[in-house]
């Protein structure tokens, strides 16, 4: 049987697709707003009363507690960046969730089944996800949240594949995520356990042994890039000299007769 992707908990994808990215830490150094420091670490909303709960609709920054402040919070430009920042890559990473780029399950609370989640789940209005719990929750009048999933975790869809032909760049991702899940076999036994899954997977009935051969050796020696293939040099052909002939005489002039 094909070893589907691994899954990782969303909080790690949400923090490696909104946090972590260079648009927002870039303005880290700069920011000098009170209650923000852990936006940049661990993605909590900024403000005195900011938590881990995201607005699928409209996430904002400094939320309003127990008593709202009479005038709105102005953020300073560098907070201000960072913040817009976040929020256009969290709207690319629910997007990744609507559009099945990312595959969410989780445990539906009245049930305690875990199953996957329809995409169009996402598209639900009035939706808030606690993205360090990965609990997805619907507001409802009143402001009371109601628990739709809960311990949601992520894996990537796996692409549809042409059958026919071994996709190497896809089975040397493959391999990648199981060696960091620890689920390689022994070196020796390794190429007798690959080939029938390649097989499988990709809809062959003969693996290339020196491809296979070069993505093991990689894989055993922690490479993180696929190995390619070195070309061929190439020799540059020699234009062949002319050969050397007797030169042909110049022909001789007439010389004009005096009349």
């Amino acid at each position: 049987m094909a070893i589907g992707k691994p899954a990782r908990p969303l909080y790690g994808e949400f923090l490696a697709r909104v946090i972590q990215i260079d648009a927002v830490q870039r303005e880290r150094a700069t920011v000098s707003d009170e209650h923000t420091a852990e936006f940049f670490s661990s993605g909590r909303r900024p403000g005195v009363w900011g938590d881990f709960e995201w607005s699928l609709d409209n996430p904002e920054a400094f939320p309003g507690g127990p008593i709202a402040p009479m005038t709105p919070i102005a953020l300073s430009p560098a907070m201000q960046r960072a913040w817009d920042a976040a929020v256009i890559a969290w709207r690319a990473f629910i997007n990744a969730l609507v559009n099945g780029e990312l595959i969410a399950n989780g445990v539906h609370p009245a049930s305690g089944v875990r199953s996957d989640l329809d995409p169009a789940e996402w598209t639900r209005a009035g939706l808030i996800l606690d993205v360090r719990n990965g609990d997805l929750f619907s507001k409802e009048r009143g402001g009371k949240l109601t628990e739709r999933w809960t311990s949601i975790v992520l894996r990537a869809a796996i692409p549809e594949r042409k059958l026919g032909r071994i996709d190497w760049n896809d089975w040397w991702e493959h391999e990648k995520a199981r060696r960091q899940q620890n689920q390689l076999p022994n070196d020796k036994s390794y190429l007798r356990e690959a080939e029938p899954l390649i097989k499988e997977r990709y809809g062959v009935s003969l693996v290339p042994e020196s491809e296979l051969r070069r993505i093991k050796a990689a894989l055993y020696r922690g490479d993180l890039e696929r190995p390619k293939r070195k070309p061929k040099p190439t020799s540059k052909r020699k234009r062949k000299p002319k050969p050397k002939g007797k030169a042909k005489p110049k022909p001789k002039q007439k010389s004009k007769r005096r009349g």
